[in-house]
């Protein structure tokens, strides 16, 4: 914070119309610029409107999701822009151009400049999936729902990106059946990795979730953070609609530029949750061992 000074005069945002022409002299010719109403949608000539319609969809129903569980959210003053690249390597060559260190991803949001990045070759089921996971992480950071100054959770963020991997959360019909919203993959990867029938063990990785990102940051570790992260969120969000808007407000609003530590994200987590670690892993086995 001690690099930080104020500046006069008021932000002005870039125009739709600006920042269309400036992705059009970025990209170049071989690319086509698509606006919809909360997108600019950089892609590959002659791809049609596939990709345009799955980015408004995927923001429209996080919107919708998050308003009719009690989430304060907030208009965009700016299109978002989403960025497909023709194939893997023209995608990696862009992730590297932006100075990005990443390996083996179908899809990304980096946050620095605001932009979800995929490409089109590649098999869609899979690559959708990245796609709507990125565009929730998006949304809710132009949205509000996650705060770009201060220091949230993964478990937070991570979890609500893997909630909105499955289609039914992102194709308007995320009213259906539960089944429907379970993210399979984080259900599988879990029961593979975590004894879900020992309420101990559990609490011990539900403890170290809270406390830090370091199952995040760990190799051997991360798979089961993505899972376990969702899990966390999902039953929240299915079971506890108001702890699960509670959560997100607070994190959204805590102060910037503030180291998060560990003791205080416990405390926080209680108090917002409204039960200790033990109490809530009882439940949080209880809801997986529940799922199909």
């Amino acid at each position: 914070s001690q690099a930080m000074r104020s500046i006069g005069g008021q932000f002005q945002p870039t125009s739709s119309v600006e920042l269309r022409n400036q992705l059009r002299a970025e990209f170049g010719r071989e690319f086509e610029v698509i606006a919809t109403q909360n997108f600019l949608v950089v892609q590959p000539k002659g791809r049609g409107n596939r990709w345009p319609k799955m980015f408004e969809q995927c923001h429209r129903s996080f919107v919708t999701y998050m308003e009719r569980r009690g989430v304060k959210v907030r208009q965009g003053r700016f299109p978002m822009v989403a960025v497909v690249l023709p194939d893997a390597r023209a995608m990696y060559d862009e992730i590297a151009r932006l100075g990005i260190d990443v390996s083996r991803v179908a899809g990304l949001y980096a946050n620095k400049c605001n932009r979800v990045m995929t490409h089109d070759g590649g098999a869609i089921s899979m690559i959708a999936a990245t796609v709507r996971h990125e565009a929730a992480h998006q949304s809710a950071f132009n949205c509000g729902v996650h705060s770009r100054v201060n220091d949230t959770p993964s478990w937070v963020t991570e979890g609500i990106g893997q909630m909105f991997e499955p289609d039914a959360m992102s194709s308007g019909r995320s009213g259906t059946r539960l089944v429907e919203r379970v993210n399979t993959d984080s259900v599988r990867q879990l029961r593979d990795t975590i004894d879900m029938d020992d309420p101990n063990e559990v609490a011990r990785w539900v403890d170290r979730m809270i406390r830090s990102d370091d199952l995040f940051r760990n190799p051997t570790t991360i798979h089961t953070a993505y899972a376990l992260a969702w899990s966390m969120m999902f039953y929240l969000a299915e079971r506890d609609t108001e702890a699960f808007a509670d959560v997100l407000n607070f994190t959204a609003t805590r102060p910037p530029f503030e180291t998060y530590r560990s003791g205080q994200r416990m405390i926080d987590f209680e108090r917002v949750v409204g039960t200790d670690v033990r109490d809530f892993s009882n439940q949080l086995t209880r809801f997986v061992a529940s799922l199909p």
